[in-house]
């Protein structure tokens, strides 16, 4: 776990009390519609466009038929009778609920009258009402074609485009309906919400940004450019506008939650804890936002205060196994070593809650040797045990502290003799952790020389030789992993983009990747790797099919895949649509290599 996922989780527990923020602030999080997210915001969309379109009319009951229809009236009598009787007949089958005759009614009436974009915008309700979106679309596309200088039919049909999942037609609706009225909060809400949906984060702020401008005194819009921001890895510009949200709204729960996640990261704990208190005096019944404030507790060494704070949430139907592990903790920190040794061992981690036990009887001087040494009987995934509970132990009460706790009883127990192969891949995970990366692997190559082959010591290893780009030594370690555990998607696709990267064995990628992909087929980073593959043997276009699907798979926006993107895009000749990829890649990691130099070249070229 990193803190990128810590964020992401803390974003997505904020997005479920949306509703409830905005009754208990009389704000809503959206300055708009939720747009594009099913048939009942569309639906209200598409009658509020008819409502403001009708209401523009001043002629409307004066004028008749041809305010109802819009345009020139008929020429021939006939036609005029013929599309206003079926206009009421339709009137009339949808009051009494029949959609389907008041839909065939409104067809015939467009079809005597095809300039009215009037009817269009009444077929495209009666379509939506009955889920029937290509119907829909073609309506929507006919008013906007009768109308084009109208933004909000450009929205309406922005919004179906949205439904349909036709999301760059989508966003360009929108787009048109902003150029045509700049300030039009509506079309802004529906393309912040369309590029939240295809998780451009960077797009989302910048809109966010927008609305941030035309309602400053918005407490609901400075919350939600604060999360945008936070998304895309500003955390000065989130912890700002976050904290101008409270400004507006002291009472804006969700801020006061966010700001004391951001707090954690900039190391704040003092602040972050203030943050969380308050926040849980309005949300008690936060489990997360407990833990969280507990884990502020243990970084300022109120080991007490934090394990009080856990141990309400033990008793919790929603309590999860790793608070058992995380009550331990807190009560070795806090010298409380028999009721840490009485703590229930926690489900899913047997191998650690072990070590714990050992240093809970290690503090009361009781033997702890022979607890350690049967580690290796336990019949458990080290890697998940260390995903799940031992990095939340680092990341919630600060991996430097908690690291070096970890680090200084793995050193005693070698000093004392003490041999496990799980006791030192722990060590060795932990050290890799605090990038502690040549120690890390002198412990597992010992490791590997004196108990024979592990998949865990060897997956570990192909990390360290891969980030130290010694790419045969991780293929080698990837290879000896997939021996023992040749089914495992993760590795798979490791391996596989290990070649698509260094450009060498890209048939055996693709066969890599395909295989993780049978397995986990919605995976955004084997979609991604795939599409990295095409990209080497030269595919432009499979490689931005793929890539652009990995994208709307992923939870979040990611540097790297945009990097990809963009390069993708160049490779299909396309360099403006790589420069906003590579852009985007940029505002998500300014750090990221390479990145900056091929938007500085791609420009030079552009203005030439």
């Amino acid at each position: 776990m990193d803190f990128g996922f810590w964020i992401l989780d803390s974003w997505r527990h904020s997005r479920q009390h949306a509703a409830e923020n905005a009754e208990r602030s009389g704000e809503l999080q959206r300055p708009v519609p939720n747009s594009g997210r099913g048939a009942g915001a569309l639906l209200r969309t598409v009658v509020l466009v008819m409502v403001v379109s009708l209401l523009g009319c001043a002629n409307f009951w004066r004028e008749g038929f041809a305010a109802v229809f819009g345009g020139e009236e008929p020429k021939r009598p006939s036609e005029r009778a013929d599309a206003f009787a079926h206009f009421l007949a339709a009137t009339m089958y949808e009051r009494r609920g029949e959609f389907d005759k008041a839909t065939e009614e409104l067809n015939k009436a467009a079809a005597s009258a095809p300039d009215s974009p009037t009817l269009s915008l009444r077929l495209v309700r009666a379509y939506v009402r009955a889920q029937d979106y290509e119907g829909a679309c073609r309506g929507a596309e006919r008013a906007v074609q009768q109308t084009p200088l109208n933004a909000n039919l450009w929205i309406v049909l922005g919004e179906i485009y949205h439904q349909l999942k036709q999301y760059d037609k989508a966003v360009e609706s929108f787009k048109k309906a902003i150029e045509i009225d700049p300030e039009n909060v509506l079309g802004l809400g529906a393309l912040v919400s369309v590029e939240e949906s295809t998780n451009d984060f960077v797009a989302a702020a910048d809109i966010y940004k927008k609305l941030s401008e035309l309602s400053p005194d918005s407490a609901g819009v400075h919350f939600q450019l604060g999360l945008s921001l936070a998304r895309i890895n500003d955390p000065e510009g989130a912890r700002k506008e976050l904290k101008r949200a409270l400004e507006l709204r002291p009472d804006l729960a969700r801020a006061q939650y966010m700001l004391g996640i951001m707090e954690m990261e900039a190391d704040d704990n003092e602040a972050a804890a203030g943050h969380l208190a308050a926040y849980l005096r309005d949300s008690p019944q936060d489990i997360r936002a407990r833990e969280n404030y507990a884990g502020t507790l243990g970084r300022l060494k109120r080991y007490g205060e934090a394990f009080e704070e856990i141990r309400t949430l033990l008793g919790d139907k929603e309590a999860a196994p790793r608070h058992s592990i995380e009550a331990m903790y807190m009560l070795l920190r806090a010298g409380r070593y028999k009721e840490a040794d009485e703590m229930l061992p926690a489900e899913g981690a047997p191998a650690l809650g072990a070590v714990l036990r050992a240093l809970a009887r290690k503090g009361m001087g009781e033997p702890d040797r022979p607890m350690l040494e049967s580690l290796d009987a336990i019949e458990t995934s080290i890697d998940e045990e260390y995903s799940q509970y031992l990095s939340e132990l680092l990341f919630l009460f600060g991996k430097s502290e908690t690291g070096e706790y970890f680090l200084s009883a793995f050193q005693d127990a070698q000093k004392e003799g003490i041999q496990s192969k799980t006791l030192d891949v722990f060590h060795a995970r932990v050290l890799m952790t605090l990038e502690r990366n040549e120690e890390a692997e002198a412990i597992l190559t010992a490791a590997l020389n004196q108990y024979g082959s592990d998949k865990d010591a060897h997956y570990c290893l192909a990390i360290i030789c891969e980030k130290a780009k010694r790419v045969p030594e991780a293929e080698k370690h990837l290879q000896e992993y997939l021996k023992l555990k040749p089914d495992d998607p993760d590795a798979l696709n490791f391996l596989g983009y290990l070649y698509a990267d260094y450009n060498f064995k890209l048939d055996d990628a693709e066969t890599l990747v395909k295989r993780a992909l049978a397995i986990d087929a919605k995976n955004g980073f084997y979609l991604d790797s795939l599409g990295w593959v095409y990209y080497r043997k030269g595919d432009a276009g499979k490689a931005i099919e793929l890539i652009r699907k990995a994208i709307l798979a992923m939870d979040s926006d990611d540097a790297e895949v945009r990097d990809h993107l963009g390069d993708a895009y160049l490779l299909k000749g396309d360099v403006r649509q790589a420069l906003a990829e590579w852009k985007r890649a940029e505002r998500l990691d300014p750090k990221r290599e390479g990145v900056k130099e091929k938007i500085e070249q791609y420009e030079k070229n552009i203005k030439k």
